[in-house]
């Protein structure tokens, strides 16, 4: 039994830290999730502060799933998994009945499920939690009251870094389909949804599928017909943005909210522009209005998350982003001489790095923990 709850007490920690810092890492993206739910849910007036509330929510699943694992304030933090996990799980019974949305946006961009796969996993996470629950008081404290929360404070303050620092800039991980390396063509073609459709006759008691290519003679007798997506994704909302030049190098930047454009932010577009035209390319400015180059809103957002971000592309594909503050620091030179494949190849790079040290350091900080704890208690 001891080794049965530990096992679950993993599984539901690693759950809850991985959706938590998924969404922490582009809290931009998690912010238009919220802003779907409170659609729904009639909660128009909380939108202005959706990004902020997907924060809060994703902080506090990295802070379950950390003291879940390493056992801090376990006492408390049990009901309140079991509570939210039970929320949730009503909730997305009600997206599975009713589909309402599309996508939970549980693991944001890097992990899409049904709504079905969705409350299968709860339902899953429920039980956990339950199983939790009944055996907190069988669980010890690591650590004095006061030492258990400063940790988890510790913990608090690496989450909201992630994100704090993902919104001043764009995401240091990009999972979504507008990631650099990707080409808008092939994206255009690998999600462009396909359709078959097949048909119902009958003969002599006999009933069988035929398709289009394929129809039967005019003995068999005519049922029904069915379409079945055979291919494709009809998440097209991700990837339609498209590019009048798919040859050489394009500079663009991407507004999505012409309003929050600052002075400040203008300026620096406008200095973007001026270095695009000293290397000889024009600068393209898309957005949802008249007054740029028009594009779906979700889709420029989805392409560069910062409001006014730049973006290079050559032959279709993204090399590299920028957030709008740092559009002045940008080397062109560099940039535009450099062989698009290395710097594509740097990029995925300093991704996969930045993730590592991530990991590395929230496994060495829960390590340092139980260390400290064990010390400490060892002392007194």
């Amino acid at each position: 039994m001891r080794f049965l709850r530990g096992l679950c007490r993993v599984l539901f920690a690693l759950t809850f830290i991985l959706s938590g810092a998924l969404k922490l890492l582009d809290p931009v993206g998690t912010g238009l999730i919220v802003k779907e739910y409170l659609d729904f849910m009639h909660l128009g007036a909380l939108e202005p502060a959706a990004v902020w509330l997907g924060i809060a929510l994703a902080t506090a699943e990295f802070l379950i799933g950390v003291c879940v694992l390493s056992g801090l304030r376990i006492r408390i933090v049990s009901w309140v998994a079991l509570i939210l996990t039970a929320f949730f799980t009503g909730l997305t019974l009600y997206l599975m009945l009713y589909n309402p949305i599309s996508d939970c946006g549980c693991f944001g961009e890097a992990i899409h499920l049904t709504n079905k796969q969705t409350f299968l996993k709860n339902v899953v996470l429920l039980v956990l939690a339950i199983l939790i629950f009944l055996g907190r008081k069988r669980a010890t404290r690591v650590a004095p009251t006061w030492l258990e929360w400063t940790f988890v404070g510790l913990f608090a303050l690496v989450a909201l870094s992630v994100a704090i620092r993902a919104l001043s800039t764009i995401p240091q991980v990009d999972f979504t389909a507008y990631s650099v390396g990707n080409s808008l063509d092939e994206l255009a073609q690998e999600n462009q949804a396909r359709f078959e459709t097949t048909f119902l006759y009958t003969k002599d008691g006999h009933t069988e599928e035929f398709t289009l290519d394929n129809l039967p003679d005019e003995s068999w007798t005519y049922l029904d017909s069915k379409t079945v997506q055979v291919g494709g994704s009809t998440r097209m909302a991700q990837v339609d943005f498209t590019l009048d030049q798919m040859e050489g190098p394009l500079l663009a930047v991407t507004v999505y909210n012409p309003s929050g454009l600052t002075p400040e932010k203008q300026e620096r577009i406008d200095q973007f522009r001026k270095n695009a035209l000293l290397h000889g390319h024009e600068l393209v400015v898309y957005g949802p209005t008249d007054e740029y180059v028009t594009a779906d809103r979700k889709s420029l957002m989805t392409l560069n998350r910062s409001n006014g971000g730049g973006v290079y592309f050559n032959d279709g594909v993204i090399v590299a982003k920028w957030a709008n503050s740092e559009l002045a620091d940008a080397d062109l030179d560099a940039v535009l001489d450099e062989d698009p494949d290395v710097l594509i190849l740097r990029h995925r790079i300093r991704e996969q790095l930045y993730a590592s040290i991530l990991v590395a350091g929230t496994l060495l900080l829960l390590a340092m923990v139980r260390v400290l704890c064990k010390s400490f208690i060892h002392l007194k």
